[in-house]
Formats: structure tokens, C-alpha cells, sequence
């Protein structure tokens, strides 16, 4: 996955902080943690063993919203929304968090 130039700057009192949508429930609709949520939630956080990254936190999640594009995931406080994100993502998703990296072939649009 390509990664973009652009930088997303933050305030060191605003850490950033990646939500990955884990859910297994899916109602009728495609659940991320059956995609392969879990994986990628596992993945980034062996990434950021790997740098050493402090300041930073990865988190599973319920439902995100846009099922059919998942696995998802989103970046706070960047509003920075994932969709149909894989395992080999996850160390562009880290470089995100530490170096605010947009991964722009995976950027979405926040549903609503």
C-alpha cells in the first residue's frame, strides 16, 4: 500500500489513538473481526512493539458503521476513517499513529 506525503500534525496532549473495528455480530452484514479485524488490531500493535512507539494507543472496537467496507478503523483525534484494511496494512496504520502518515489507498470517507 502506498503511502501519501501528506501529514496530519497534533499537539502532544492529543495522542493519537486507532479504533479497529473487531466485531464479530454482523446482523445480516459482513463483520470486520470475521474479515480479518483481529488480525490487523494484533498486527499494528506487533508494529509499534517493533518501533518502540510510545505515546500512542490501538484499541479493538464494536461496529464502526460501514460494514460493507470493512475491516475499518479510524484514527482520533486525526478523524482519519480505514476502510477494507488487511494485515499488511498495519505498518503504514502504525506509521499513521507515530508520524501522522495517511495511508490514502485506504482512506474513507466517515460514514453518516
Amino acid at each position: 500500500a502506498r503511502r501519501s506525503t501528506y501529514k496530519v500534525g497534533h499537539s502532544l496532549s492529543q495522542m493519537r489513538h486507532l479504533f479497529v473495528c473487531t466485531n464479530v455480530t454482523a446482523s445480516g452484514k459482513p463483520a470486520c473481526g470475521k474479515r480479518g479485524g483481529e488480525a490487523i488490531l494484533a498486527a499494528v500493535q506487533q508494529k509499534l512493539l517493533e518501533r518502540r512507539a510510545t505515546g500512542v494507543q490501538v484499541t479493538g472496537c464494536a461496529c464502526l458503521g460501514p460494514c460493507f467496507d470493512g475491516p475499518n478503523a479510524v484514527v482520533y483525534p486525526d478523524g482519519v476513517w480505514y476502510g477494507e484494511l488487511t494485515v499488511e496494512d498495519a505498518g503504514a496504520l502504525a506509521a499513521h499513529l507515530v508520524d501522522g502518515e495517511v495511508l490514502e489507498a485506504k482512506r474513507v470517507e466517515p460514514p453518516g
